[in-house]
C-alpha cells in the first residue's frame, strides 16, 4: 500500500510539470540578450533552392596525400553515397576512383599508390569490415571478417606495405584487441589480446615499430599505450581515472596527445618514449584543444583549440612556439593536411557560416593559392543565413551557448518561425560553421536556433559533466529557458516554435515534448532513442556499466525510473503533432522501439508521421534518404504553420506491426559515444 502511494505521488509529480512550466510563464523574465541583426534585415529574400543545391556546398573529407605528393585522395558524395575520389595538384583534375554501392566510411592510401584500405559496413549496420582495393584493377579484397555486431577500425599499414593493422571487437563489442593481417589476405594474428578490455589504435610510428593504442575504460576514461609491435612489449604511456588521452601522433621517438589532465579542457602533453612518464607542452595559447593531427613524419602538427563559442585550427611547422603565417585569415582557418615529404605543403581549409569549405594550397614559396571550393551550387554566399553566437541564461543563472541561423529579410515587421535543433552525443557540440541543412532550412524562411545545452563538449569538462545522472532533466529545462528567451526576441513569430533533434537530441526532444507540453508547437525526431531499459540493453555488454553509470540508475533494474524518465511511456502527453525518422538498420537505437513508440501514439489517438529508411542505421548515408526527410521534414512543419491549422499529419509508414520491445536484446552498440550520429554527414 505505501509502495503503491509512493509511485502515484511521483508519478504525479512528472504528470504536473506542463502545469507548472506554464504557470511560471507570468513570471518576470531576464533581460534580451543584445542581438545586432546589421544588414540582414535590408538583404533580399533568396528564391528556394532545391536540396541537391545545398548538397554541393559540401566539401571533401578525410583529405589524404599520394605517396609521391602529386595528388590528394579523399571522400565526397557521387550523388549516392560517400565514395574516394583523387585530384591532380598540377591541373586540379578530379576523377571519382571508388564506385561502391555502399559507403566508404574510412580509407587510407598505401605507401607506393598501388592500393587503397577501405572500411565498409552494409546498409549503415556498423558491422564494418576492411578491403583491399587496388587501384590498377579495381579489384576489391576482403581482409577481415568481423561477423554480425562486430566492427573492424583501421590503425594503419606496414612501412613495406605487406602488413594492416586494425582492432577489431567479437561477441557483439563485448571486447576489442589489436590485430595484423597480410595484405594479400593470408593470415591474422592478434598482437595484443582483448581479454575483457575494449583496445583502439590511434597510429602507427613511421617506422612500423610502434603502435599507439587506447584502451577504453568509460565514456570519460581513455588510457594510453604503446605496443612494441616487434616484441609485443607494451609502455603505458597514460592512464588515469575519469582522464580521457586522446590522438596519439608520432613525431621521431615522441609521442603527442590530447589530455585532460589537472585541467577543466585538453591540453597537449608529450611523452619521449623510454622515458617514466609525460609532460605538459606549452601552447602559445591556453585554450581546450579539440584536436591534433600530425603530419610529416611529426614536423607539422594542426592543433583544433577553442576560441570562445567556437572552434579554430592552428598550423605549427617544426615546433611550438607560435602558430605558422600561411597567408590565410587565422580566424576563418578550420583544418589541413600536409605532404609526406615537405613540410611547408600542405592543403588548408577555410570556413565560416556563410563560407562553404575552401581548399588553399600552400607552399612551395608561392602564396596560398585556391585549390577547391566546395560550393558548386550556384548560390551567393550573401543567400546564406548568416549566424549570432550568444549566451542565455538557464532557470538556474547557467549561460548556455546558442547559435542563431538568420535568414535574410528577418526583421521586426518579418519575423521567422523558429526550428530549434538539437545536437546528439551528449558529448557532442555544433559551432556556427557552414551547415548545408541549417542553411537548407532557412532557406525554407525557418530562423535555426542550435543550442549546446549542459554536456555539450567544446565548454570545459566541467560544463560537459552537468549532465552526468541527470538524464531527461536540466539540459530539457535549458532548451525551455532558451525557447523562453527566443520567443521574446522582436524578429520571430512566437506562436511558430518547433523542435527536431537527432540521436540523444532525438531523446531530449521526446523527453520535452512529455515534459513539457506546451512549448513548441511541433516535433521531429530524428533516430532518437525513448525507453531507456531496452537502449542500454542494445549496448555492448561493456559499456552497459557506464551507460548506467551516466543515466545515474540502471534502468533494466530500476523499472519505476525507467518508467518516469522513458518517454515512450507517457504518450498521452503529448499535445502537438510529431515526426519520427528511423534507420531500419540501426545498431544503437533499435527500430523496434520507435516501431512500439509509433503504435502506442497512434493507439492513443495522438497525431504522428512516421518513416523508416531500408537502407541506413544510426544516420543517413544514402543522399536520397536525407533529401526524402529533410523535404519531408519542411513539408510538415509547413502544414502545422498554416492558418488554422491543427494536428495535420500525412501518414507516414510503419512497415508491420511489431510486439512490445524486449529487454535482453543482443548488445549491437558502438563504443566511444553514447548515441553520436556522425555529426558531420547529418549536418554539413
Amino acid at each position: 500500500m505505501a509502495k503503491t502511494l509512493v509511485v502515484c505521488v511521483l508519478a504525479g509529480l512528472i504528470l504536473a510539470v506542463a502545469p507548472i512550466v506554464e504557470a511560471g510563464a507570468g513570471a518576470q523574465a531576464p533581460p534580451l540578450p543584445p542581438i545586432d541583426l546589421g544588414d540582414i534585415p535590408s538583404r533580399p529574400e533568396p528564391p528556394e533552392f532545391p536540396f541537391k543545391r545545398f548538397v554541393r556546398t559540401r566539401g571533401p573529407t578525410q583529405l589524404q596525400f599520394s605517396s609521391d605528393d602529386r595528388s590528394v585522395y579523399f571522400v565526397d558524395n557521387d550523388g549516392r553515397v560517400d565514395n574516394v575520389f583523387v585530384m591532380n595538384l598540377a591541373d586540379h583534375s578530379t576523377r571519382q576512383v571508388t564506385h561502391f554501392d555502399e559507403p566508404v566510411a574510412e580509407f587510407m592510401v598505401d605507401h607506393k599508390g598501388r592500393f587503397l584500405i577501405v572500411v565498409q559496413d552494409v546498409g549503415g549496420n556498423e558491422n564494418n569490415n576492411l578491403y583491399r582495393f587496388d587501384l590498377g584493377s579495381g579489384d576489391l579484397l576482403r581482409l577481415t571478417d568481423a561477423g554480425r555486431g562486430d566492427t573492424s577500425m583501421l590503425c594503419g599499414v606496414s612501412p613495406d606495405d605487406t602488413r594492416v593493422y586494425y582492432a577489431q571487437t567479437r561477441e557483439h563489442r563485448r571486447e576489442a584487441g589489436i590485430w595484423q593481417v597480410d595484405i594479400d589476405g593470408g593470415a591474422a594474428r592478434q598482437l595484443l589480446p582483448d581479454a575483457g578490455r575494449t583496445l583502439e589504435c590511434d597510429k602507427l610510428s613511421p617506422d612500423g615499430r610502434y603502435l599507439l593504442y587506447g584502451e577504453l575504460v568509460g565514456f570519460d576514461t581513455r588510457n594510453l599505450g604503446l605496443l612494441d609491435t616487434t616484441s609485443g612489449e607494451t609502455r603505458t604511456i597514460s592512464a588515469v581515472p575519469g582522464i580521457n588521452n586522446l590522438d596519439g601522433c608520432f613525431s621521431d621517438n615522441t609521442v603527442y596527445f590530447r589530455s585532460a589532465f589537472g585541467a577543466d579542457g585538453f591540453r597537449l602533453w608529450r611523452y619521449r618514449i623510454g622515458a617514466d612518464e609525460a609532460e605538459p607542452v606549452q601552447l602559445p595559447f591556453n585554450n581546450d584543444l579539440e584536436s591534433l593531427s600530425m603530419f610529416t613524419g611529426g614536423r607539422v602538427a594542426v592543433v583544433g583549440y577553442r576560441d570562445g563559442l567556437s572552434g579554430r585550427s592552428a598550423v605549427f611547422i617544426d615546433g611550438f612556439d607560435k602558430p605558422t603565417d600561411l597567408g590565410l585569415p587565422a580566424a576563418a582557418v578550420v583544418g589541413g593536411v600536409f605532404s609526406h615529404h615537405d613540410p611547408g605543403t600542405g592543403v588548408v581549409y577555410l570556413e565560416t557560416a556563410t563560407m562553404p569549405r575552401r581548399y588553399y594550397r600552400v607552399g612551395g614559396g608561392q602564396p596560398p593559392s585556391l585549390l577547391y571550393d566546395a560550393n558548386r551550387s550556384g548560390i551567393d554566399p550573401v543567400q546564406l543565413a548568416q549566424a549570432r553566437s550568444l549566451l542565455i541564461p538557464s532557470f538556474d543563472g547557467l549561460e548556455i551557448p546558442v547559435h542563431l541561423f538568420i535568414p535574410n529579410g528577418t526583421s521586426r515587421r518579418n519575423p521567422r518561425a523558429v526550428i530549434f535543433f538539437i545536437h546528439g552525443g551528449p558529448d557532442e557540440h555544433v559551432d556556427p560553421l557552414y551547415l548545408s541543412t541549417v542553411q537548407f532550412l532557412a532557406n525554407r524562411g525557418y530562423l535555426v536556433v542550435i543550442p549546446n545545452v549542459r554536456g555539450s563538449t567544446g565548454f570545459g569538462r566541467r560544463y560537459a559533466s552537468l549532465d552526468d545522472g541527470d538524464w531527461g532533466g536540466a539540459h530539457i529545462r535549458d532548451i525551455v529557458a532558451v525557447a523562453a528567451t527566443v520567443r521574446r526576441l522582436g524578429f520571430v513569430q512566437p506562436d511558430k516554435l518547433f523542435i527536431a533533434g537527432d540521436s540523444f537530441g532525438g531523446f531530449s526532444v521526446m523527453s520535452l515534448i512529455t515534459q513539457y507540453p506546451g512549448v513548441f508547437q511541433a516535433a521531429v525526431d530524428f533516430f532518437g532513442f525513448t525507453e531507456l531499459a531496452t537502449f542500454v540493453d542494445s549496448w555492448p555488454l561493456y559499456l552497459q556499466r557506464h551507460l548506467s553509470s551516466a543515466l545515474g540508475f540502471d534502468p533494466r533494474q530500476d523499472r519505476f525510473r525507467n518508467w518516469l524518465l522513458s518517454p515512450i511511456y507517457h504518450v498521452e502527453r503529448i499535445r502537438i503533432p510529431l515526426q519520427i525518422h528511423q534507420g531500419a538498420n540501426d545498431s544503437r537505437v533499435p527500430r523496434e522501439q520507435s516501431d512500439w513508440l509509433v503504435q502506442r501514439l497512434r493507439h492513443s489517438g495522438r497525431p504522428v508521421e512516421y518513416f523508416v529508411y531500408a537502407d541506413e542505421g544510426h544516420g543517413f548515408t544514402r543522399l536520397k534518404d536525407e533529401q526524402a526527410a529533410y523535404q519531408r521534414m519542411v513539408a510538415f512543419l509547413r502544414r502545422q504553420s498554416a492558418p488554422g491549422q491543427v494536428f495535420s499529419v500525412a501518414p507516414g509508414r510503419l512497415a508491420e506491426p511489431v510486439s512490445r520491445p524486449r529487454v535482453g536484446i543482443p548488445a549491437r552498440g558502438l563504443a566511444r559515444c553514447l548515441t553520436c550520429v556522425d555529426f558531420n554527414r547529418l549536418y554539413r
